[in-house]
Order: structure tokens, then C-alpha cells, then sequence
């Protein structure tokens, strides 16, 4: 007797339970493909089905649960991008909430025939781009970015501009076999066949999003014909191109800006929170003649695309002021770019504004830098924060009676009322010889940008010697390490106890997105690596972003700082003196000064609500913690609960 058929998964219970969930249709898609198991897909029902608050994506459940990775899900998409609507896949790519996404389904309902990517860009939700981009997932079509310049007038000219308006459609390049375009409507246009017809060749199709592609075929139709001029255009389209780019970054608020050369295109992206998010692609040549541009801006040398060269420049952008520091990197593809940006809008921050858990702060003050003489170091690895905790120490320190004077490469902040000093190796002011003059000024404090080496290392501990208080950066990974590094630059063991006042270590970590912020259970093995016992796991309400177009569906908005606090105390001096290991300085440090890790600070900071464990887990250095929970909270000045 033959066995009963199994039930498909199209008539199944489950896969009619799918339809009917935020997500469904995706991870029915998983299922039917065998991605994904019944058992799995009940589990993330399950899970949906407690959470309160707005709905959750089934397909982000999966990934909490580790049943799904992120680079699996935007595989997925990219295969299966066309059976999906564009606001199903702008939800899928975190680019809008599913709120946001009903709220455009009602606003359709009273506008039929409008597309979805308008009705949500007009609301505000998302831009031109990011519908673009999405058009990008669901075609895995090319999306990039486009100039006058790349377009061949000749091409262009076959076509009518009113016929290439009504179409968003723009053929920029011809070969022998192809004609190259570019389009913000590639579904079921009919001007995509006419210009393969028209030109006799197999028409290649890109993405370019709506507003660019306009505002490209306005500048068509106002251009030129004059030579000279059109000469002085073409630059001053790039300066466009270039403009936009360090606009964007700045409305993002980024950190830098990556321009990255590739074999078939050159990647944007912007570092946001710490993290690298790309933002668009651009053509090789295009991006060849933005590079020059960045490099013309910053008095590089333009003609040399075979050596690495550094520069900088400062800029107005948006109506801020901003200093650019442009690195160029060569590599198998081109130039790789990459600008750092420093807002001068940002104003010095105090004490206060550092996100210094009020315990810290008060011994941070008071036990370190309120100390009459020595040295006073702030640690942690590039983009750490360790200059605007430096600053704010400063701010904290400038006053009437007190006479500071800096050496810093270069000036970040122009403070009033102190002496800053900025390297300039071609006058003449080489940080050495701005070491030995800086002593002679009669300063009550002194402040260095950074200790590089023995010499800096040296001046520092013998200016504290003679009565000074000194306050510098170092990069080491925590206060211990930076105890250990001064050793190791053979700087004698008597003078680092008698000269160290305290070391501040540091770490920028990324806070939850407050539009999309949602409770949830960490992973247990996760939590238990930062120091979370499963008492605590049960008793806590621990929180998440789950991704929105506001934090571009990373779930995190904005950084706040993790600190290790190490003020040195007689036992701290003595375990030096006896130059014992960093693990045991480490044990007499916690015993004898109250000594929290940057772990342990991270793991209050979630219990406060204000980040996730799986960013502490991320970010934090890992240590042997054997503090639990409540002596956490009690170290911190709170009680548990």
C-alpha cells in the first residue's frame, strides 16, 4: 500500500498561517525552498506572537535565533527580489518600519495608481536613493551614479530630452554591441526597447535614482554649446558630484568616508556609528575625476597615482565648517580614498556631555584630575573618543589662575584661554623640538596629543617630577596596558609609580535606536560572556533596535563611551615597583581601587537600557570578570533592581 503524500507546503496550515504574519511571505519562500525547516518557522511564530509592541519581522526573529544570517537574508532577497513588492522590500531591508509601511499602504489606498516608492518618499520615509537602492536588491540590478560628463552627447542627441523626461530613462554610452542607460523606471518600460531599436544594439540597463537622473537631464537641457564654457562645466559637474558626497556624509553625521575602487565600479560608504554603511556606487571613471577633485581640495599632487599620499583641508559644507583629513591608499583597482571629518559645530564638550557614568565622573574629577601634579593618561584605539575626553578634561581645568599650554598634531579644538601649539615639520616646529621648548614656558599643565615613543614617554614623567600635571593620549587596549606599554619603552619602573596619577581607558560603543527600540531575550551564551548570570537574564527586561530606515537597519542610533577608570593607589605603585604581571596589577587593582573593566561598565549600560550585549560582546576587550550583577550595580552607586 503506498504511503500517504506528504502535505505540501503551499496547501500546509503553515504556509496559510505565513500569509497572515508581518514577513510571512518571505520565509514562506525560505520553506518552500527547504532554507528554512516547519520546526524552525513555528519556533519564530512562536516567538512573534509574545512580543508586544510594534510587530516584528519574522525574517529578523530568525536571525536573533541564529537560524538565519544577515548576508544569507540579503542573498535571499537578491534572488528572489522580484516576487516581492517594493514596500515588502524596503521593510525586509530596514529601511522603513512596518508601521511606516501600513501608514503608505493607507495613504495608497486613497491615491490608486500612485507607485509605493513615491507615496513613501513623499511621507518622508525614505529617499529617492534608498528606493533605488531597493529596486537595486530586487532586480540585482546595477545602481550607480552618473555626471555629465560620462554622457556622450552624440548618443543623447538621437533621442528628443522631453522623450527621455516622460520615460526617466537616459542612454549615456555606445559601443559596437551595447548602448549603455540609465533608468529610475526599469519595469516594463517601453523606452528601453525603443532605444535598443533605435540604435541596434542590446540596450544594458542600470539603476539610477529619480531626483539625480532629473536633475542630470535639466543640466542636459540648460547646457552650453560654447566650448570654453563647456570645458569649465565638466569640472564644475565632478565639484558636484563631490559636493553631494561630503553633503550626505554630513547629514549623516559620519566619521569618514570611504571611496573604494573595485573591478567593475567604486563603492561609497559612509563609517556611521562606528560602522561602514554603503551608501551608492559610482562609474570608474567618474570616480577617477572625483578623486582628482578631493586631491586638487587638499593640495595633493594629482599627477602621482602611484604613490600613497596624505592631506588635508578645511571645507564649509551645509553652512558648517569642517576640517577634512583625505588619505589616498593605492591598490590593484585605483586609488582608494578615505576622508575623516571634523565638524568644528560639534564645540567643546565638558565633563558632563562625555557619557561618564556618575560614579566615574566624580572620581575622575576629583581623585585625578583635581591631583596637584602628574601625569594623567586617557586610553583606547583610534576613534575611541580619547581626544574629546582630553579636551573635556581641559575645559574642566582652564581657569583663571592656571596656565596650560598643549602640543597636538594638529589642533583639534581652538580652546580659549590656553596655549596650543600644532606641529609644522616644514617650519621648523617638529613635535621633538616643541618638547624640549614646551618645559621652558612656565606652564601649570602641560598637554600632549599623544605619546609616540620613549622620548615623548619620558618628557612627560620628568615635567611631573618637577610639578607639573600632565595630561596626554595613549593607544593601548586598556588602563593595565597602559601602565605595561610605559614599561616596555623602558621608562624605569621608580618613575611610573611616582609620576601616574590614573589611566582612563575608553571605547565607543553604539546605543539602541529609540524609533525602533523593542524588548527581547539576549542570547544566554552572549550575556554570560560579558558577566549576565541567567538570574539576571530572567529578571531584566533587556532591549533592542530591530532595524528602521531612521539607524539604516542597523538598529543602532548614535555611540555613547564605555570607561575604565584606574586611579593608583599604594598597592597599584608597589606591584609595579615589583613589575608583576598585568593579570595580577589587574587583581590588585580591582581588590584595592575599586576597579571596574570596560566590560563591566558596558554590562551597566545595558542594564540601564542604553545598548545591547551583543555591542558589548562586540566592542569590549575581554576580561576575567568575577564581579556579579549586584556588585556592578553596587560599585556604580546603584542597588540591584
Amino acid at each position: 500500500m503506498n504511503a500517504p503524500m506528504p502535505e505540501t507546503v503551499e496547501a500546509s496550515p503553515l504556509a496559510a498561517q505565513l500569509e497572515q504574519r508581518p514577513g510571512g511571505r518571505f520565509v514562506r519562500l525560505m520553506l518552500e525552498e527547504g532554507a528554512v525547516g516547519p520546526r524552525l518557522v513555528e519556533k519564530a511564530l512562536r516567538v512573534q506572537s509574545r512580543l508586544s509592541g510594534e510587530p516584528r519581522l519574522l525574517s529578523s526573529i530568525l536571525i536573533e535565533l541564529g537560524m538565519l544570517t544577515e548576508d544569507e537574508h540579503r542573498r535571499f532577497i537578491r534572488r528572489h527580489g522580484r516576487q516581492f513588492r517594493i514596500g515588502e522590500l524596503l521593510t525586509e531591508l530596514g529601511f522603513i518600519s512596518l508601521a511606516q509601511l501600513a501608514r503608505a499602504e493607507a495613504e495608497l489606498g486613497r491615491q490608486p495608481g500612485t507607485p509605493m516608492g513615491q507615496v513613501l518618499v513623499r511621507l518622508g520615509f525614505v529617499t529617492q536613493h534608498q528606493v533605488a537602492q531597493a529596486l537595486s536588491e530586487q532586480l540585482d540590478m546595477p545602481l550607480i551614479h552618473l555626471d555629465e560628463e560620462m554622457v556622450d552627447r552624440d548618443v543623447v542627441g538621437k533621442f528628443p530630452l522631453k522623450f527621455l523626461r516622460t520615460h526617466r530613462v537616459l542612454p549615456y554610452e555606445m559601443d559596437e554591441e551595447r548602448v549603455r542607460l540609465v533608468t529610475s523606471s526599469p519595469l516594463n518600460n517601453p523606452a528601453i526597447d525603443e532605444i535598443a531599436a533605435r540604435t541596434g544594439r542590446k540596450a544594458a540597463v542600470s539603476l539610477i535614482a529619480k531626483d539625480t537622473l532629473m536633475a542630470l537631464l535639466d543640466r542636459l537641457e540648460n547646457r552650453r554649446e560654447a566650448t570654453g564654457v563647456r570645458g569649465e562645466e565638466r569640472g564644475d559637474q565632478v565639484a558636484t558630484v563631490v559636493d553631494d558626497i561630503l553633503l550626505s556624509a554630513m547629514r549623516d553625521r559620519a566619521s569618514d568616508i570611504h571611496i573604494e575602487p573595485l573591478a567593475d565600479r567604486v563603492r561609497v560608504r559612509f563609517r556611521m556609528d562606528g560602522v561602514l554603511i554603503h551608501k551608492m556606487d559610482l562609474p570608474p571613471a567618474l570616480a577617477t575625476r572625483v578623486t582628482a577633485r578631493i586631491k586638487v581640495l587638499a593640495d595633493m599632487d594629482i599627477a602621482d597615482t602611484r604613490c600613497h599620499q596624505d592631506g588635508r583641508t578645511t571645507q564649509r559644507i551645509g553652512g558648517v565648517d569642517v576640517d577634512l583629513r583625505i588619505s589616498t591608499y593605492v591598490t590593484v583597482h585605483g586609488e582608494n580614498v578615505v576622508l575623516r571629518i571634523l565638524r568644528h559645530d560639534g564645540g567643546l564638550r565638558s565633563l558632563e556631555q562625555i557619557e561618564m557614568s556618575q560614579t566615574l565622573l566624580d572620581r575622575f574629577k576629583h581623585e585625578a584630575l583635581d591631583a596637584p601634579t602628574g601625569v594623567i593618561l586617557v586610553t583606547g584605539p583610534t576613534g575611541s573618543g580619547k581626544t574629546t575626553t582630553l579636551y573635556a578634561a581641559i575645559d574642566y581645568l582652564n581657569r583663571p589662575t592656571t596656565k596650560i599650554i598643549t602640543l597636538e598634531d594638529p589642533v583639534e579644538y581652538v580652546v580659549d584661554g590656553i596655549m596650543q601649539c600644532s606641529v609644522n615639520v616644514k617650519a621648523g616646529r617638529t613635535f621633538e623640538s616643541s618638547l624640549k621648548a614646551i618645559v621652558r614656558q612656565d606652564p601649570d599643565v602641560i598637554v600632549l596629543g599623544e605619546v609616540r615613543d620613549r622620548m615623548s614617554a619620558e618628557v612627560a614623567v620628568q615635567a611631573a617630577l618637577t610639578g607639573h600635571k600632565v595630561l596626554t593620549t595613549f593607544h593601548t587596549e586598556d588602563s593595565i596596558g597602559g601602565l605595561l606599554r610605559l614599561m616596555d619603552m623602558g621608562i624605569e619602573t621608580f618613575l611610573i609609580s611616582s609620576t601616574v596619577v590614573s589611566i582612563l581607558a575608553q571605547r565607543l560603543i553604539r546605543t539602541i535606536c529609540p524609533e525602533c527600540r523593542q524588548a527581547y531575550m539576549p542570547n544566554r551564551r552572549v550575556a554570560r560572556a560579558i558577566g549576565i548570570d541567567d538570574e539576571t537574564l530572567k529578571n531584566h527586561v533587556f532591549h533592542r533596535g530591530v532595524g528602521c530606515g531612521a539607524c539604516h537597519g542597523t538598529g543602532y542610533h548614535g555611540r555613547t563611551a564605555l570607561h575604565e577608570l584606574l586611579i593608583l593607589n599604594e598597592d597599584v605603585r608597589e606591584a609595579i615597583l615589583e613589575r608583576k604581571t598585568s593579570h595580577e596589577v589587574r587583581q590588585i587593582s580591582c581588590e584595592s581601587t575599586d576597579l571596574l573593566s570596560l566590560m563591566e561598565n558596558g554590562v551597566y549600560k545595558v542594564l540601564k537600557g542604553q545598548t545591547t550585549v551583543d555591542e558589548v560582546y562586540r566592542v569590549a576587550p575581554r576580561s576575567l570578570h568575577g564581579r556579579s550583577v549586584a556588585d556592578i550595580l553596587r560599585l556604580m552607586g546603584e542597588e540591584d533592581g
